[in-house]
């Protein structure tokens, strides 16, 4: 795992975090932020492509992901790619039950992340319920996302199934406020056709010609890792994606 070390102090660092609030941690206050700073054993920075967590190896850390984005996934026998979850800033990766990662964790851009071994987080969960029920929460809503995700790939079309991950990545990207306030600019979207291919199960020539047909269409407009979904309510349909809640 290549990555850069930060020895900024640990209690400021964690005090200023722009993503406090979206993770675990994001119901403690000032006070017992300053203590669970002192579980973070480093600040790090990967690069686009690096594997924070391999499939296989040995279990001991965790990861609170501060910014970028990373795909969680295995790989099959025959070697081809099974993406599983897109991992957004804010996001709390690694905590195992098993004694080795039965996935990879892999950037798909440059990342910034705190890194907590695992008897620090056996510790910070054992001294702070409040963190312990927040990740509790996160990983049950995480296995019924999974199941619904999946099973619903599994009774859809390329078009549904591709109209549906876009849907649903915009929303998420929507919710995190990282898509631009201006509605007529394109935002960043983490995927690239062969990651959506990965996720789908479809070859990446499938994802293209799709992706061609929804902008011939009019319900998208992409380039250069940017997308604007035109059309919400045509590509929700096609999807039978869930409207957001009132």
């Amino acid at each position: 795992m290549i990555c850069k070390k930060s020895n900024i102090d640990g209690a400021i660092y964690c005090a200023k975090c722009v993503i406090r609030k979206k993770s675990i941690f994001g119901s403690l206050k000032d006070d017992e932020i300053a203590k669970i700073s002192k579980y973070i054993e480093r600040k790090s920075n990967y690069p686009k492509g690096e594997y924070l967590i391999k499939e296989g190896e040995k279990a001991c850390y965790s990861l609170c992901i501060k910014s970028g984005y990373l795909i969680l996934g295995t790989y099959l026998e025959d070697g081809s790619r099974q993406i599983f979850k897109v991992i957004f800033p804010g996001e709390f990766v690694g905590f195992n039950n098993s004694d080795d990662y039965s996935y990879f964790v892999q950037a798909i851009t440059d990342v910034d992340a705190c890194v907590i071994d695992d008897l620090s987080v056996k510790e910070l969960l054992k001294n702070h319920n409040n963190v312990a029920l927040r990740l509790i929460n996160t990983l049950i809503s995480n296995s019924s996302s999974y199941q619904q995700y999946f099973l619903g790939f599994g009774r859809k079309t390329a078009q549904e199934a591709l109209a549906y991950l876009i849907m649903d990545l915009s929303t998420r990207l929507k919710e995190q406020a990282t898509c631009s306030k201006n509605k007529d600019e394109l935002y960043f979207f983490p995927l690239n056709q062969e990651d959506m291919a990965d996720v789908l199960g479809i070859t990446k020539v499938h994802v293209s010609r799709v992706i061609s047909q929804f902008k011939k269409e009019g319900l998208i407009e992409c380039r250069h890792k940017k997308l604007k979904v035109l059309n919400e309510d045509k590509l929700a349909s096609i999807a039978a994606y869930p409207p957001a809640p009132k």
